[in-house]
């Protein structure tokens, strides 16, 4: 099969949800025999030509301006030969829609894959999202051959967002990259009392003020350590946060690979207290680590986290949660178990060849 996404960043290294995404699951599409290309979001730096050479996925660019791709390049992509479906990664993004009705008028199918659709994410900057959305991203959905959903959440909120879809909905979770966590398992180190979060610090988006407020509320023996860029839409709310940050509260800059695994490896529990997410990769990461995890209610994983008794949701009110945390890190009992419970749901599901096998299904009914 030839298969084209669009919607990963220059690098397979870049700290992106959806880049980290669309990468995995072309390299397991392509050792499963497929014929992969992806469409990247700028011209390609060498290294990415390096991991593309030794991994047989083919690399394209088409530039663009005022959110277009050059039609000259995209004429000559549409012409040739290089994919039977093209697999779209994001929303609200116009060259992706400008790129979809081109497909529309040559009866090319393609397929959706958000990755970001929850109730909080479409309110924040709400009236932009609302006319983008009435006349550009609605109709780009309506006319797709398939979506994707990460989890039951976003799949109910795909299907409000879009009521009068006649296509399946699919729901398929993320991948976790298990090669670099191969030799890697938690380390059990409960006593330190020490709770990790890694990502972007989106005050807003990723609740960096509740993890603030929240460690604040903690005894002092229990420690939150914060990996991450600044974010530049709440840059300046980040520094007024921490001129006056609690005492058990440290910003660090972010990890990769080997610095990352010790990170979660060595801490006691992963937290994050996101206003709204689909998904989360870190939590992901450190489930199969079998780092026990504590989250908010309004994260679509609490609901996959209580359905399977994985890990902590912890309260909305801080109060609550704080003595709910303070207590859990004296139970190691439960910490192991839901150690044990996440290792093996992650494992289950979040293998990269299962998810590109579950996307080759997708695939395949919507070219039949």
């Amino acid at each position: 099969m030839k298969i084209l996404h669009i919607g990963a960043s220059v690098s397979p290294e870049a700290v992106n949800g959806i880049n980290y995404v669309v990468w995995s699951v072309a390299r397991s599409q392509v050792i499963l025999g497929h014929n992969v290309s992806i469409l990247l979001n700028g011209k390609p730096i060498n290294s990415t030509i390096d991991f593309a050479e030794k991994t047989g996925i083919n690399l394209l660019y088409i530039p663009s301006k005022n959110g277009m791709y050059n039609k000259k390049a995209l004429d000559n992509l549409l012409k040739s030969d290089t994919a039977e479906i093209f697999h779209f990664h994001s929303i609200f993004l116009f060259r992706q829609a400008s790129l979809s009705a081109h497909l529309v008028r040559q009866k090319i199918p393609y397929i959706v894959t958000p990755h970001a659709i929850t109730p909080e994410f479409l309110r924040r900057g709400w009236l932009k999202k609302w006319l983008y959305g009435w006349l550009i991203e609605k109709p780009r959905l309506l006319k797709a051959s398939a979506i994707t959903a990460v989890t039951p959440g976003e799949q109910r909120t795909i299907q409000d967002y879009v009521p009068n879809y006649k296509g399946v909905i699919y729901c398929i979770t993320n991948p976790v990259k298990i090669e670099d966590f191969s030799d890697t398992t938690w380390s059990g180190n409960i006593n330190s009392k020490k709770l990790v979060y890694l990502g972007r610090f989106d005050v807003f988006h990723k609740g960096i003020d509740i993890l603030v407020e929240l460690a604040s509320l903690l005894t002092p023996d229990i420690e939150v350590h914060l990996y991450g860029r600044t974010d530049t839409k709440t840059s300046n709310w980040l520094k007024r946060i921490q001129a006056n940050l609690p005492a058990n509260i440290y910003f660090h800059p972010p990890v990769f690979k080997a610095e990352k695994n010790k990170v979660l490896t060595q801490a006691s529990m992963y937290i994050q207290t996101s206003r709204w997410e689909v998904f989360g990769v870190s939590i992901a990461e450190a489930m199969y680590l079998g780092l026990p995890c504590a989250i908010m209610p309004t994260m679509n994983l609490a609901e996959i986290f209580q359905e399977h008794d994985l890990g902590l949701v912890l309260p909305t009110k801080l109060e609550e949660a704080a003595k709910l945390l303070i207590h859990t890190l004296n139970q190691p009992d439960v910490l192991h178990h839901w150690s044990k419970k996440a290792h093996l749901y992650a494992k289950e599901n979040f293998q990269p060849q299962k998810i590109a096998i579950e996307y080759l299904r997708v695939y395949e009914e919507v070219l039949h």
